[in-house]
């Protein structure tokens, strides 16, 4: 999720501000309009305390699209204090509301899949960036919809969504998925996206209030429309740490400096690779665990990233590359070093950017695993927003298609 350190006095003037009309409807591009290079569908789920963060990204892409020539920027905006969807179009520098809908539960992946297609059908393009704002928790889920059962947004289900979409459209749909919410940079999520994107940006920690660092990659759009998804989202990894890490990475509200900034850039289409390789180190890994704890537990402390102690927080979900590098001091094994050789060869494919302050070492790669200490953490989240934070029982191929859960079990002592 995003840091919640909420003005309420502050969110409520933004609020107000926000739903009062400042433009007026405008009309959509014609069925025979030119492709362009670029269009950036932006999925805001601000139907929750993040409401107070909409006008100032908006402000931003207004202030750093400077033309529309190849590049298109499209909103879908559900906020908390009013009902009904907005739909934007960025033109000339400002807002251009080009139609509404009626409330609709943002967590849904239908609406999802939804707005995607609108964009794509109304604002053809080359590419296509799909940006999934909200509050993230990992594996776990993103889109808290408030206003509709407060429920989250499946990750098994946001990529049904958009293989759907690519399945409708001739195999055509988003190039580049990339997360403005905390905690999604982790290896559950970025396998059960491969196929649904050809790309993925995301944090393995929390993401500061300002989002992604959209003035400046919107300017590289500017200067290079032609620029493929892959190297935009290279510039997105290193200008986020640049924005967070500097003196222009002030937050706009709380005015100081956050260096705790962790991005990566992941070719899903390598990702099949990191899932088969994971799958072979736990199935390794697995009948050594009951007799190699210490080393098991030296791997995970070492490997914890992080600052914010929340439920998606670090001390659940270390590093990945970190962790299983670690285990290489479980002596005598070589078949478990294999697979680990095998996993980390991958795994630098698929991760081909990441970047990070400087005050994580050498301890961030870009993907995190979820690992908690005991299993009463384990199973104490279970209850919430209906059960969907169940690891067992969450429908993510990584889980069903590796023995990690028999591996954290047989770390637990657990007789299941």
């Amino acid at each position: 999720m995003k840091h919640r350190l909420v003005d309420c006095a502050l969110c409520a003037l933004v609020a107000l501000a926000f739903v009062v009309p400042v433009t007026v409807f405008g009309a959509l591009p014609s069925a025979t309009a030119a492709q362009k290079e670029w269009t950036l569908l932006m999925y805001w789920d601000a139907d929750n305390s993040l409401e107070f963060c909409t006008e100032f990204a908006m402000q931003t892409w207004e202030e750093a699209l400077t033309s529309n020539s190849e590049v298109s920027i499209v909103a879908l905006v559900d906020i908390l204090s009013a009902e009904g969807i907005w739909i934007y179009d960025i033109q000339d520098g400002e807002r251009n509301l080009v139609t509404t809908w009626e409330e609709k539960n943002t967590s849904d992946p239908a609406v999802l899949k939804e707005f995607v297609q609108y964009g794509m059908d109304n604002f053809p393009a080359e590419k296509t960036m799909l940006v999934v704002q909200d509050h993230g928790y990992g594996w776990r889920g993103i889109c808290q919809d408030e206003t509709n059962g407060d429920v989250l947004m499946p990750i098994d289900g946001l990529a049904a969504s958009l293989r759907e979409v690519k399945a409708e459209n001739g195999d055509k749909g988003v190039d580049l998925l990339a997360f403005d919410a905390c905690n999604m940079g982790t290896i559950e999520v970025a396998y059960e996206l491969r196929g649904a994107a050809s790309y993925m940006v995301a944090s393995q920690t929390m993401v500061p209030f300002d989002g992604l660092p959209y003035e400046m990659f919107i300017t590289d759009l500017m200067e290079d429309p032609s620029i493929g998804p892959a190297a935009l989202a290279e510039n997105i990894v290193y200008e986020y740490v640049e924005y967070y890490s500097s003196k222009r990475g002030y937050h706009h509200i709380m005015k100081y400096s956050q260096d705790f900034a962790t991005i990566a850039a992941i070719d899903l289409s390598k990702m099949d690779d990191v899932g088969t390789t994971f799958g072979a180190m736990t199935s390794a890994l697995e009948p050594l665990v009951e007799d190699h704890l210490m080393e098991i537990e030296k791997a995970r402390g070492y490997s914890l990233v992080g600052a914010w102690a929340n439920m998606a927080g670090y001390e659940w979900m270390p590093d990945a590359y970190t962790f299983v590098d670690g285990l290489r001091a479980i002596p005598d094994h070589p078949e478990l070093i294999a697979a680990i050789d095998a996993f980390e060869d991958a795994f630098n494919t698929a991760v081909f950017a990441h970047a990070n302050s400087k005050k994580y070492h050498d301890t961030v790669h870009g993907l995190n695993i979820w690992f908690p200490p005991s299993m009463s953490q384990y199973n104490s989240q279970g209850w919430i927003w209906a059960r969907q934070f169940v690891y067992h029982e969450s429908d993510l191929d990584l889980v069903s298609e590796s023995m990690w859960y028999e591996c954290l079990l047989a770390y637990y002592g657990a007789d299941w």
